[in-house]
């Protein structure tokens, strides 16, 4: 695995190497996830293959509920 780099701004933004992008097809308007586990700090493009795979992992899950209802889109700009 090769270690890329990048800058936080001072907004909190960074820019994701062109190479990682064009081998995860992130693309302008790609939602990103940020995961934390085990003290890491993960990145993972929201795509129809990372939904379908999620399917059913919170099911199993207790204290969870059964449904969650999606927030009206709001403007963060």
């Amino acid at each position: 695995m090769a270690i890329e780099y990048a800058t936080v701004k001072a907004k909190g933004q960074v820019v994701i190497p062109v190479d990682i992008r064009r081998k995860f097809r992130i693309d302008e308007g790609t939602r990103v996830a940020f995961l934390e586990e085990g003290g890491r700090l993960f990145i993972q493009p929201v795509t129809d293959e990372f939904i379908d795979a999620m399917k059913g992992v919170l099911a199993r899950r207790q204290g969870l509920p059964d449904r969650v209802e999606r927030d009206a889109d709001r403007d963060l700009g």
